[in-house]
């Protein structure tokens, strides 16, 4: 509000100052130009109100204007007087009042014109006039008509951004419902063969059946930890925000309690990271772990975040059995849900043996600003 104030101060002085400069070339004496130049000043400072109250400012330089005309000075005044209406009629034009605009310009106008006509003006000299008010009344039409014009596209932005981010918070959504499916029907295939060798062997190997009971205990605990963390993300829509990059050393410690032991690194500069792209990557370390732990029969397992100049890779390396071509080429809802989360921050994925065997996954995504901007819920932070 004090820019705006001061803008419009200003330009009440750039007024009064060119308002002065029409004086220029008129026959008066010095008592007549002094008092001109006092009239420029006065018809000009409404003009520092005109954002704020725009029809009162027009009425008052209306009724200065009026009383100009009824003094001797008349000649000298015209040039100030029309500057500064000029520009609060213009100022009406560009407000959202449509007829109402025109009926208090012409009603702030009519004072100084009646008095005009009836008194020594010439009929054309009126006309011009009119003319020019009608050109700054016109000019601020089409400013307001330019503002709407944005406002509009503006608000067309936050509505496609709005759906984005919906769109966004949709798809992450059918990723953790999948996650879900795939941790429940495969631990409870899991404990359900184990009980079925578990009471086979109960009799005639009870040493086996013990290992078979032990499995299932462990299935269990696995199970029930994933679980938990997916509801604990459905949780975190609400109650804060979503895990990023700086989560990642603490998933891959939690990993090892029934998994193998997992290292994770960094290398490169790390620096600001767009938070759908930092949970992106957190998902994908937390399936990849998970189908470790489930498929790759694996020793140890290595996490590597690498920030590029224009990308982060992140690569999770175990030393398992390597990759199963049928899995790999049926694409099970855990290898979908990576590509559909990286498709999100138009990343890639990339999913085959190890350098040294096991199975390799490896993410990457261009280290960039969204522009979505500011928190999201559920998606406003990042998904």
């Amino acid at each position: 509000m004090a820019k705006h104030r001061l803008v419009d101060a200003g330009l009440a002085g750039f007024v009064a100052l060119v308002g002065v400069v029409t004086l220029r070339g008129h026959s008066a004496s010095t008592g007549e130009q002094l008092a001109a130049v006092a009239y420029a000043v006065i018809v000009s400072v409404p003009l520092v109100w005109r954002r704020y109250a725009p029809l009162p400012v027009t009425g008052l330089i209306g009724l200065l204007g009026a009383a100009g005309q009824l003094l001797p000075i008349t000649p000298l005044l015209d040039g100030p007087f029309l500057l500064s209406f000029a520009v609060a009629v213009g100022t009406v034009g560009a407000l959202d009042l449509r007829l109402r605009a025109i009926g208090w310009t012409a009603l702030a106008a009519l004072p100084a014109f009646v008095i005009a006509a009836v008194t020594t003006r010439a009929g054309s000299d009126l006309v011009g006039t009119i003319g020019w008010l009608v050109l700054a009344f016109t000019i601020g039409r089409a400013l307001a008509f330019r503002r709407t014009a944005m406002n509009a596209r503006a608000e067309a932005e936050r509505t496609a951004r709005a759906q984005a981010i919906e769109r966004r918070v949709t798809e992450e959504r059918l990723a953790i419902a999948r996650d879900l499916h795939d941790v429940i029907t495969q631990s409870i295939e899991a404990v359900s063969m184990q009980a079925m060798v578990g009471l086979q062997l109960f009799d005639s190997q009870p040493d086996d059946a013990r290992a078979a009971l032990q499995r299932i205990r462990t299935a269990g605990a696995g199970a029930s930890r994933e679980i938990r963390e997916l509801l604990g993300v459905l949780r975190s829509e609400e109650t804060g925000p979503m895990p990023g990059l700086d989560d990642l050393p603490a998933l891959v410690e939690s990993s090892t309690v029934d998994g193998p032991p997992a290292t994770y690194h960094v290398t490169g500069k790390p620096r600001a990271c767009d938070p759908l792209i930092a949970v992106t990557l957190y998902r994908i370390t937390q399936e990849a772990l998970t189908n470790t732990r489930r498929h790759a029969q694996a020793s140890s397992v290595q996490v590597e975040l690498t920030w590029q100049p224009e990308s982060l890779d992140l690569t999770i390396t175990d030393n398992g059995t390597g990759p199963d071509a049928d899995r790999l080429s049926a694409g099970g809802h855990g290898l979908r849900g990576m590509r559909e989360r990286l498709a999100l921050v138009d990343g890639r994925l990339e999913l085959g043996a190890g350098p040294s065997g096991g199975f390799r996954v490896r993410a990457t995504v261009p280290n960039q600003r969204t522009g979505l901007g500011g928190r999201m819920v559920l998606g406003v932070e990042g998904l």
